[in-house]
């Protein structure tokens, strides 16, 4: 049975016109028909099963917006399975259960692909019964999978941190990546309006739980941004302070890396617990500095406490440049001696294209002449992803499952 009969079928007309929660993509019609009939038997809601290529199986979830939450892949055909694997990896979000299956009996070759955070692997030729246990399987064998966290805070107020934050966002969504930003200036940081979003005050929720949060909880709290792209946010009172449990923010953090391929964190510098821990959870943390040297002594400061945290994470340096420059300011070259290879990079004055994506929560450089601004933030982006983009001059058998409920293609 092809996708277009499947859809066909009367318990699935209402999935044609609602995301794929069960994606399987086989490289024969035998394992096909074997999970498109388990699909049938077991009622299994907004699943669709198909013959396709491992490569149009990543082009494809690279172009949803929402992925399956279950996706059986076939590496039969691979000469490198976990290589293949792991490319996929880097395009389904941590939240998608992956089950592989292929021809080769190997305990080496499993191990391996549980490492990497496949939920199973099953040997051909496929039945009902072996699908249905690797489907139903509760015990979590294999290592979870982890979106990125990474922090940004400034050396001092007005250096641009959300600014920087946010174009990485927006950019990193556009490499096909599910992001979330967590905004954890908490009487009102200016992320909401950047991305021209309301904030719903789901952070100042989360953090006032006498308990951890249930995932389920974390999701509602979000404000979406297209299909890829969310943030987390609050607008506290001034004059009043929010409790925070001790690890709220850990475990708020925790939960998003487990749903998206990254989680951005505007991490205020000097907000006691709050950074702290934002900090500790960071795989990675951007200093952002200016050309000063108040900015230079702060950052300084700020690397030897970041350095000094308990876990291993790296450090880098933003050499930020949010006012026109002068003479007088500390040169780029000085802030690269103090500061060595932690600089990974400087990004130039470019008030008219920021000015014009702040005040209308735009992209920065949307519709106009290539920004400076705009140019530093995608080398930053190809350095997190290592995204190359391919042209395609074809349309894909896969082109019909990314079309909108009434758009045609």
């Amino acid at each position: 049975m092809n996708v277009a009969e499947h859809q066909a079928h009367p318990e699935h007309q209402a999935s044609s016109q609602r995301e794929v929660d069960f994606l399987a993509i086989v490289a024969d019609e035998a394992s096909a028909s074997v999970i498109n009939n388990l699909i049938l038997d077991q009622h299994i809601s907004h699943a669709q099963a198909r013959v396709g290529t491992f490569n149009e199986t990543i082009a494809l979830i690279e172009k949803m917006e929402h992925p399956p939450r279950q996706l059986i892949v076939d590496v039969s055909d691979s000469a490198m399975p976990l290589s293949d694997l792991t490319r996929l990896a880097q395009v389904c979000d941590p939240s998608v259960a992956v089950i592989a299956i292929g021809k080769q009996n190997d305990v080496g070759l499993f191990r391996n692909l549980l490492r990497i955070g496949v939920q199973d692997y099953v040997v051909k030729p496929l039945t009902a019964d072996l699908l249905r246990r690797s489907l139903t399987a509760n015990e979590p064998v294999m290592q979870v999978r982890m979106g990125k966290v990474l922090g940004l805070a400034g050396a001092r107020g007005g250096v641009g941190v959300t600014t920087i934050g946010v174009a990485l966002a927006r950019r990193l969504a556009g490499e096909r990546r599910r992001v979330v930003y967590l905004d954890l200036n908490l009487h009102g940081g200016s992320a909401c309006s950047q991305l021209d979003l309301p904030s719903n005050n789901g952070l100042i929720e989360l953090l006032e739980f006498d308990a951890r949060p249930e995932p389920q909880s974390v999701e509602r709290m979000l404000v979406s941004k297209g299909g890829r792209l969310a943030i987390l946010s609050g607008e506290h009172p001034y004059g009043s302070e929010v409790p925070i449990r001790t690890g709220a923010v850990a475990e708020i953090i925790d939960t998003l890396k487990r749903h998206f391929h990254y989680v951005l964190v505007d991490v205020p510098a000097r907000a006691g617990r709050l950074t702290d821990e934002a900090l500790h959870a960071a795989n990675h943390v951007y200093l952002v500095a200016d050309r000063s040297v108040h900015g230079a002594h702060e950052c300084a400061r700020l690397v030897r406490f970041v350095q000094e945290l308990p876990g291993e994470r790296s450090v880098s340096v933003l050499l930020n440049n949010p006012l026109e420059p002068v003479a007088g300011r500390v040169s780029a070259s000085d802030f690269g001696d103090a500061f060595g290879r932690l600089v990974a990079c400087e990004l130039p004055y470019d008030p008219k294209a920021l000015a014009f994506a702040e005040n209308l929560g735009e992209p920065v450089n949307r519709g106009r002449q290539h920004s400076g601004f705009r140019g530093a933030i995608d080398a930053l982006v190809r350095e997190m992803t290592g995204a190359q983009h391919t042209a395609k001059t074809t349309q894909p058998w896969y082109a019909s499952l990314l079309k909108k409920p009434g758009r045609s293609a």
